[in-house]
């Protein structure tokens, strides 16, 4: 642990920052699309995100089971930042990845802490998913969510996906000026 004072206020903070569930799951499904899968399930179990996942098929017999750490993730989240192109387009809001990353930042918004998220792809255009969580804080009552708040969250994570893009563009398109004065 790591102390900072600042006048009367000591504020601790781990060494090892917590990752948003939002990147995490993303990460992880950003592996996992690569397999050509039916179902997965994600659960905690203490600093480890253990995942189950069900190929294609008519198999009911789970195929793959992984344990990863949240350096694990972390690593895997660095490399896949290092290969990522500037912009390739919009991200493909159905795809694994993304619809993982919208659970965490569900759990993420609503301060919790995640217990499971189990994902389905049911058809071609139909996929379910169903997000278990608890309130981080004891005591803290689990607020009832209506429906329209996922779809918010939906149009949240566009807006702010496309603000990074903006910026990114601008960046990469930027001519090089340099501004010597002569004397």
């Amino acid at each position: 642990m790591l102390r900072m004072v600042t006048g009367a206020l000591t504020l601790a903070v781990s060494a090892q920052a917590k990752m948003r569930y939002a990147s995490v799951l993303r990460c992880l499904g950003q592996v996992l699309q690569e397999l050509d899968l039916k179902a997965l399930e994600v659960k905690t179990h203490g600093d480890e995100f253990v995942v189950q996942a069900w190929n294609r098929g008519t198999s009911m017999a789970m195929d793959v089971e992984k344990h990863y750490t949240i350096d694990e993730i972390r690593n895997m989240n660095m490399a896949a930042r290092q290969q990522r192109k500037p912009f390739v387009g919009p991200p493909d809001l159905l795809s694994l990845a993304q619809i993982l990353r919208l659970a965490g930042s569900y759990v993420d918004r609503a301060r919790g802490r995640l217990l499971r998220v189990s994902w389905q792809d049911q058809s071609d255009k139909i996929q379910s998913i169903t997000v278990q969580w608890e309130p981080s804080q004891p005591g803290r009552d689990a607020k009832i969510v209506p429906a329209g708040t996922v779809e918010e969250l939906c149009i949240h994570i566009y807006k702010r996906r496309k603000k990074i893009n903006m910026v990114s563009e601008r960046e990469t398109n930027r001519p090089f000026v340099s501004v010597n004065r002569a004397l």
